[in-house]
Order: C-alpha cells, then structure tokens, then sequence
C-alpha cells in the first residue's frame, strides 16, 4: 500500500481543504527544534506550532525517555474510584504551584474540548452543591471556540461550526460580543470598547436572570476567532461583572497556557484569578495528549472529603501516567531553559519585524501580537473596514509553503505561533520570509485591482 493510498482512509481526507498539493507532500516524518520535515525530506519552519502545541520544540528526548521510562513502569492505572498514580498526583501538585491565585484543584482529561466540559460540569455540579439547581446556562463570546463536542459547540461563537447542530441548541446558552479593537475603533478608545463589551456581557446575564447563569467562559485572546487580543482591562472588567452577578468565570487557556503569551498563563497579564482555568496543548507540548480543569479552593471546599457520590465524571484516560510523566518533563523544560520568558522576548521581536516591514501596506489592518501568539489582520485596501477576500489570505499557506514555512492562514487572518524555543536569527527568518508572502499577496491584489478598473474602462 502506498502512503496516498493510506492517507486515503483518514477522514480529514475527506473534510480537510487541501487543493494544491499531493496527499504525500503533507505527510510529515520528522521534528527537531522549530523544525519539520516531510516524507519528501523537505525541511520547513513549523511556524504555528502544529496547532499551537509544540511549546517546547519538536524531538524533545528529555519528554520521549519519560514517556518510555513510565510505560515500563506502570503504562497506565486510572484516576477513579479513589485510586490515583504518581504521575498524576505530581503533575497535580506541579500545577498547583504554577497557576495563579487558589487554582488548586485540577480534574485531568484528554483533549481541550474535554477539558472545557469538565469546567462547565464543574460549575454545574457547584451550583448544585451549594443549593443553587436553577444554575446552569453558560453565556460564551461570539468568535469564541471551545472546542468540538457536542457541548463545546454549544458555546461557541464562530457560526459555521456550530450551524450544523443548532437543532441540537440548549436554551439559555447564549453569546456576547468581545472587544476587537480593529474592527470596533467606531467605537472609541480602547477603554471604551472593554467598557461597552463589559456592559453587553453584563447585559447578556442580566437579561437570562443571573440565578439561572452558572459561568462565564471566554478565551483571553480568541485564537479560532482571528487571534483576537483584547486590550488589557477587559479580563479585570469580565471579573467585576461575575462576581457583581455571581456567576463563575471559565478561562479557556488551551493554547494561551504554558508559556504562549509570554507569561505561564494569559490571565497573569492582568493578575485576574478565573473560577476555572481549563488547559491542554502546551501542557505536554503535544507529545502525549492531556488537558485539564483547574479549580479554585472555594470551588473544592462545598465537596466533602469523605463523600461517595461521583460529581463530575471522569473518563477512562483522565491522569494518565504516561501523558502526566511528558507533562512533568515538558514543564521541566520550560522552567529549566525559560521558554516563557522567551515567548515574551522573541515574541516581541517578531511583531517589531513584522510590523516594521509591512505594517503600511494597503492590505495590512494590524499587526498584533501576545507573545508568540501573533496575527497579521489583512484588510481589503479599498474598503478598510472590510476583510481582505478569503481566498486571498488563504493563498499566503501556499506562498508560504514555497518559502518552507508552515503558518495559518485563515479568514482574515495570517496567524504565527511558533514553538517557544526559537531563537532571534529565527525570528529574522520567519519574519522576512512571512514578510515576503504578504507583500507578494500585495502586489497581487493590487495587480487585479488595476486589472479590474481597466476592464471596467473598456
């Protein structure tokens, strides 16, 4: 069988846009550092990390002999019905140390999407706890993404991934707008947008009744969405609306935590302490999956010690040895090399680049970064407040692609998110060759503009 052949009868085959290149070319074989290298033997520049994952590089032999050490010690034991392994219990205690705040209390899943369920049902089994059944619904931000079950899609904000289920809808469950300054600046200052979004989200409680309203989940930068920043202030601001409402605040930290924003958690850029931090990706840098809700002690403390009743289900995989071991030995590499304070510096850099390069061509709206987690929002060049076509942003994965560098482009948006280990003359490189995609894509736009009016004269 040959490897298109395999390829064949993986279902993202038949889902996944893939229109230039052969199934074989997008086959990868091999990591190491911000590297990687296809079955072609072709080397490229993993500028988003996989899917923002790989924080701390590819071919990591440090996490690889942990993973290997724990599968001949003990492959896997479960975390349910009372028992626990050591993995598990260390990575705990571990997280508990690096989140901020009381985040003392953590529930292990598998994937980012279980992770942000476990919050939910966390907060429900709380309210519950605490006498308070009427508690359910989950108001989310439009642009927001959440993950992909059939509970995540109930709170997310982008419509076309949720459009399919939306017979499916739970009542109550419902979206408010979050600050996004480029294409809210008719609304003022930055001040001013946070303020207004505050007062919608404020609003969106009010008007479901806050005794029905259990939680607030928001991404501190919506990545999904067009890695959406909001200025800082808009965090503290949905703090005071929670605890003014009662409601508890959900942060979906699966690809800001660990080191992404140039701080070990987004939420620390403000020193906002959520109810709930639900955390994946950067948590094992992708080698095992793994994810997490993380709870405040007031959240613990209304479930006794010595109960029998089962809240929040875990499932079969939840702190599971091996995944818990690559965490513990990724987060090691973190701290031991400081990769956060790398994000920060590095991240820094590459916006400075960028944005010194192409930041005053026509179809660049902003350059906007948080840490190494950066965007290039591309704008059509005669109707600013519009987005650049799609097809034209898209076309920079490909531009790219010939350069050896793997971004994100979609929407509106160029995306880089790049392993925190780069170093500064890879910054330049990355900087330069992204440069020269955009104003690539500049020159054509511009050419079919011209084209366009000349048709039209004639």
């Amino acid at each position: 069988m040959t490897d298109a052949d395999a390829i064949k009868h993986l279902w993202t085959h038949k889902t996944q846009d893939h229109p230039h290149l052969p199934d074989e070319a997008l086959l990868f074989e091999r990591g190491q550092g911000i590297y990687v290298w296809n079955r072609e033997g072709r080397r490229f520049i993993d500028a988003f990390a996989g899917l923002a994952v790989v924080n701390a590089g590819h071919g990591r032999p440090e996490i690889a002999e942990a993973i290997a050490k724990q599968a001949q010690t003990l492959a896997y034991y479960p975390t349910t019905r009372q028992f626990s392994n050591r993995p598990a219990a260390e990575l705990a205690a571990k997280l508990a140390e690096l989140t901020p705040g009381d985040l003392k209390y953590t529930l292990f899943a598998v994937s980012g999407s279980e992770a942000n369920e476990r919050s939910i049902q966390i907060a429900r089994h709380y309210w519950l706890k605490a006498g308070r059944p009427r508690k359910y619904k989950v108001i989310a931000l439009e642009r927001g993404y959440h993950g992909a079950t059939l509970g995540t899609l109930e709170v997310c904000g982008i419509p076309e991934l949720f459009q399919a289920y939306a017979p499916l809808a739970w009542p109550g469950f419902v979206k408010s707008p979050a600050p996004y300054p480029l294409r809210d600046r008719a609304l003022g200052s930055d001040e001013q947008i946070v303020r207004r979004c505050a007062e919608a989200l404020a609003d969106a409680v009010l008007k479901e009744d806050p005794e029905t309203v259990a939680a607030v989940i928001l991404e501190p930068c919506l990545s999904s969405g067009g890695v959406i920043i909001p200025p800082l202030g808009w965090l503290e601001r949905v703090r005071d609306v929670c605890d003014e409402l009662d409601v508890l605040m959900i942060a979906d930290e699966v690809i800001t935590g660990f080191g992404r924003t140039g701080k070990w958690f987004a939420v620390e850029h403000e020193a906002v302490v959520p109810d709930l931090m639900s955390v994946a990706k950067g948590i094992t840098s992708g080698y095992v999956p793994l994810s997490a809700s993380i709870a405040r002690s007031k959240l613990a403390e209304v479930f006794a010690e010595d109960s029998r009743d089962e809240n929040v289900h875990p499932n079969t995989y939840c702190g599971h040895p091996l995944a818990c071991a690559a965490a513990l030995a990724n987060i090691a590499i973190l701290e031991r090399e400081n990769l956060v304070e790398n994000s920060a510096r590095m991240g820094e850099r590459l916006q400075q680049a960028i944005e010194r390069r192409i930041g005053g061509l026509p179809i660049v709206g902003e350059v906007r970064s948080r840490g190494l987690l950066l965007a290039v929002d591309l704008v059509d060049p005669q109707r600013k407040g519009q987005a650049l076509a799609r097809e034209h942003v898209a076309s920079l994965d490909m531009r790219a692609w010939q350069r050896g560098v793997i971004p994100f482009a979609r929407g509106s948006v160029l995306r880089l998110a790049p392993p925190l280990c780069i170093d500064a003359a890879q910054v330049d490189e990355l900087a330069a060759l992204m440069c020269e995609c955009v104003e690539e894509l500049q020159d054509a736009v511009s050419a079919q503009s011209k084209n366009s009016v000349a048709t039209g004269a004639a």
